[in-house]
């Protein structure tokens, strides 16, 4: 990981592999707060890295990776501090490599100061100083929220406090709007736009322990109201009976009492957002900008049970190299084809398509969020799971189990529309009944199998997976945990299954178009078009090699691999 201070690297102390820890928790803190002054203090949640390390090594789980970094830090105290705060335990240093200090007393005004040696009055009266542009925190009369843009407000209703911008280079972090690789400094802060202004004082103002965030919503936190023991396991408890994550909303109105048309609704509302999200270990906020959601432990899991949301991750871990795509505007529509993995696990990948038509996360190390689907064909709505993506595992959608089994096939064509009030709309293009043998799992046996199945809805042919096409697939066993984890096995196996053999008996040679390729290789994991094309060009496999006459014609040859 590059960072900014490589040249001034703290010398650690411990172990070899004690010291390569320490170093990797100062770059990842360095890289999120790249844009801070290098003596302004940066801090990590001990429980943000320790799920951190344990995603990136594997030979702790996240618990023994909190005592490790703690017993690091204290091992490097002059690159570390650790801190408490609201029961979260936190590690502090700064992009300098060292530990913060606290800034110097200026005692230069103290009253004993003054009365000893009184300054004399100037001979000609200074300048008047040149003020940059204020940025303002409003602090409502009646700790009513503040939640977007700063509105116009009456000085004499309300309290205002200027946050002065100081006058001199400002670097702006303007991520998506001036490229992060090079990001602007700007001597007036009249030059920025409202966005980025506004991204200036929340990257200042999240640091400050005075100040309440949730979301884009802000408040002081001494004006924030207080959640009581029993209004948390109240909360909890309802959510366990309910069975199923709900809305700030819900819970306000049924477990808290309050009424929509309250005074203080949406201050409450704030309160119970922002204090739920520093109880980390009894909730969890799976949640939208438009749908806060909440949830606990120990209610059920939205999605397959067939397998493990972390090994889905990996396997569309691919997916982390795949660029978000631009929807035309007014357009909210997406259009699918169902694969026989995305079918036999009830999931959809997060790919640059729907990656824009999806939300995003709202708040630090969120995991998920959920949506609300419906589909105006069957009547039904129903929970999904969104798994925003992390640094090894890819992002995918969860909970189409029963959808897909009970209304489409693998190849089923169907779309994804999202709607003004940010719920989601899953339509297929019905038909008449139509009886195929296709693809399916034998559990029992571990083997695939062709069976009869009608269905009534629309397919695009090229993938679906019928006896008449792939016969060979036909009491094939399913591929060891071992391969299927590593897409150039998986393909391998794919060519053996359904390859046509042209090369010679002592020298076996087998022959695939794409089109075969795709919906063949996506029975044992996801594979797009693009990462077969790569894994076939990679100069790591010569067992794989492409037709130099006829394109998406590929072969490949056991004896070079």
């Amino acid at each position: 990981m590059q960072t900014a201070e490589a040249s001034s690297e703290p010398k650690f102390a411990g172990t070899k592999k004690d010291q390569a820890v320490a170093s990797d928790a100062l770059n990842v803190m360095r890289a999120t707060g790249r844009f801070f002054p290098k003596s302004a203090p940066l801090r990590a949640s001990v429980p943000s890295l320790a799920k951190y390390f344990a995603a990136t090594h594997t030979e702790r789980d996240e618990g023994d990776w909190a005592t490790h970094l703690l017993k690091v830090a204290k091992a490097n105290a002059d690159v570390f501090q650790i801190e408490e705060i609201d029961d979260v335990t936190y590690l502090v240093t700064t992009a300098a490599g060292v530990a913060p200090t606290p800034p110097a007393v200026d005692t230069t005004h103290v009253l004993a100061e003054r009365f000893a040696e009184p300054r004399p009055f100037p001979a000609e009266p200074p300048e008047p100083r040149k003020r940059a542009k204020t940025a303002q925190i409003v602090e409502p009369a009646a700790a009513e929220l503040i939640g977007g843009p700063t509105p116009d407000v009456d000085v004499d209703e309300e309290i205002q406090t200027e946050v002065e911008l100081p006058e001199h280079e400002v670097e702006a972090p303007v991520a998506a709007r001036r490229s992060t690789a090079e990001a602007e400094i700007v001597s007036d802060v009249t030059d920025l736009s409202d966005e980025i202004l506004a991204e200036l004082l929340a990257n200042q103002l999240r640091d400050d322990l005075t100040v309440a965030n949730f979301g884009d919503e802000w408040m002081l936190e001494e004006k924030v109201s207080r959640l009581s023991r029993g209004d948390l396991r109240r909360t909890r408890e309802y959510l366990v009976e309910r069975n199923e994550p709900l809305t700030d909303e819900v819970l306000l109105q049924d477990v808290l009492g309050l009424r929509p048309n309250a005074e203080n609704y949406t201050a409450m509302k704030f309160a119970l957002n922002y204090r739920l999200s520093r109880e980390q270990r009894e909730f969890e906020y799976v949640g939208t900008s438009g749908q806060r959601f909440w949830t606990t432990g120990g209610l059920p899991v939205i999605g397959t049970t067939k397998r493990k949301a972390s090994e889905i991750g990996q396997d569309y871990r691919f997916l982390l190299n795949e660029a978000r795509a631009e929807l035309p505007v007014g357009e909210s529509v997406v259009e699918h084809v169902l694969s026989f993995y995305e079918y036999q696990y009830g999931v959809l990948p997060l790919d640059g398509l729907l990656t824009a038509l999806m939300p995003e996360a709202e708040i630090p190390d969120q995991r998920a969020a959920i949506l609300i689907f419906e589909s105006p064909q069957t009547y039904e709505t129903f929970h999904i799971e969104l798994r925003f993506p992390t640094g090894n595992r890819g992002g995918y959608l969860a909970g189409f189990d029963r959808f897909f089994l009970e209304n489409l096939v693998p190849g089923a064509l169907f779309t994804i529309e999202r709607n003004e009030e940010g719920r989601y709309l899953i339509e297929y293009l019905p038909v008449s009944g139509e009886d195929r043998k296709l693809l399916q799992i034998d559990e029992k046996r571990g083997r695939y199998v062709f069976r009869p199945m009608t269905f009534y809805c629309a397919t695009q042919e090229d993938m679906v997976l019928s006896e008449n096409r792939f016969p060979q697939l036909a009491n094939v066993p399913l591929l060891e945990e071992r391969a299927r984890r590593r897409p150039e096995l998986a393909l391998v196996a794919t060519f053996e299954r359904i390859g046509e053999q042209v090369g010679a008996s002592d020298a076996p040679k087998f022959m695939a178009i794409m089109d075969d390729l795709l919906p063949a290789s996506n029975v044992e994991r996801p594979m797009s078009a693009d990462l077969i094309r790569s894994i076939i060009n990679s100069t790591e496999n010569p067992m794989f090699s492409t037709d130099p006459d006829m394109e998406d014609v590929f072969y490949y040859e056991p004896t070079q691999s």
